[in-house]
């Protein structure tokens, strides 16, 4: 996903392949911490070909802020290519809405780089607006991020 979409995200290619195994098994028991944070993963056959993953609260100047019980904050949504327009994007977003309302949440929150027109259209396109908020890209300062939201 990082090769595919190298400005989609907060880290890069680089920084992701540079992690030791202590640092992935962390990131996983936080992807996995009950109550907190939830990831998703679309599967064709035994290909994983789309993940997702929400957060409990909101993306503030370049780090998740807990704060916000009734906010959940998608992150790191991507589905390969060769499955785009398929209705996985689609079905990776309903899983996390379906989990984020149980956890009392009552908004998703969405970041999409300004240049990204196709995740632009693909969020407005699931009912997500523009907050007006925007924030430099971690992984390429250069390029803005836009701050979306949905009511659940």
């Amino acid at each position: 996903m990082y090769a595919d979409s190298p400005d989609a995200f907060s880290e890069s290619l680089a920084s992701a392949e540079a992690m030791t195994d202590e640092e992935w098994n962390a990131r996983a028991r936080q992807l996995t911490e009950p109550g907190e944070a939830a990831a998703f993963v679309a599967m064709e056959g035994t290909e994983a070909i789309g993940f997702i993953a929400g957060f409990v609260g909101r993306w503030r100047d370049g780090a998740m802020r807990p704060d916000r019980r009734d906010t959940v904050t998608l992150a790191k949504a991507w589905v390969d290519p060769r499955f785009r327009g398929r209705g996985f994007g689609r079905a990776l977003e309903e899983a996390v809405g379906v989990w984020a309302r149980a956890q009392g949440a009552v908004t998703l929150e969405a970041q999409v780089t300004e240049a990204n027109e196709p995740a632009s259209r693909f969020y407005t396109g699931l009912g997500f607006v523009d907050m007006g908020r925007r924030e430099p890209l971690l992984s390429n300062p250069a390029l803005q991020i836009r701050f979306l939201q949905h009511d659940l």
